[in-house]
């Protein structure tokens, strides 16, 4: 039984209609719903060394991506809550998108994850046009079944 269902977003419109589509199931299902972003760290040459940093200047990129994410996730728990369901946001940092959605879908005890596609045309399991998060997600075989919502018309 579905009660708990991880929906992902990074802001774009395919992950609006997998946010649509994630939520309406949750609704039908009374489940709880997890949304969630994942901000990458800068990469920057620290002394001799490739290191990765999240910087926290006001007028920074990061800080811009910060907010941008922080905004994708509140406009789905708004969505999820209008529809009566209950949700929380989180907006994770890692290298790794597709390993830090499956972690939180395992700490939480997630029964679904429900991503969207990038791209114009869907022509097989492994198209490119799925996207590179989607295709690393389902590489980490994660904890639970995943449901890819098709790209927007």
């Amino acid at each position: 039984m579905v009660k708990k269902i991880v929906v992902t977003t990074d802001g774009s419109p395919a992950a609006e209609k997998a946010a649509e589509f994630g939520i309406g199931h949750a609704a039908q299902l009374n489940a709880r719903v997890i949304c969630v972003t994942v901000i990458r760290p800068i990469e920057a040459i620290i002394g001799m060394n490739l290191e990765y940093v999240y910087v926290a200047e006001e007028k920074s990129l990061a800080k811009q991506l910060l907010s941008q994410g922080e905004r994708a996730v509140d406009r789905l728990v708004e969505m999820a809550k209008k529809q009566g369901v209950a949700a929380e946001g989180k907006v994770l940092r890692g290298e790794r998108v597709e390993e830090a959605i499956s972690a939180l879908a395992r700490d939480e005890g997630a029964d679904l994850i429900v991503i969207g596609m990038h791209g114009r045309d869907y022509s097989g399991f492994a198209a490119p046009e799925m996207g590179s998060v989607t295709r690393r997600l389902l590489a980490t075989v994660p904890p639970c079944p995943v449901v890819l919502v098709p790209p927007l018309e």
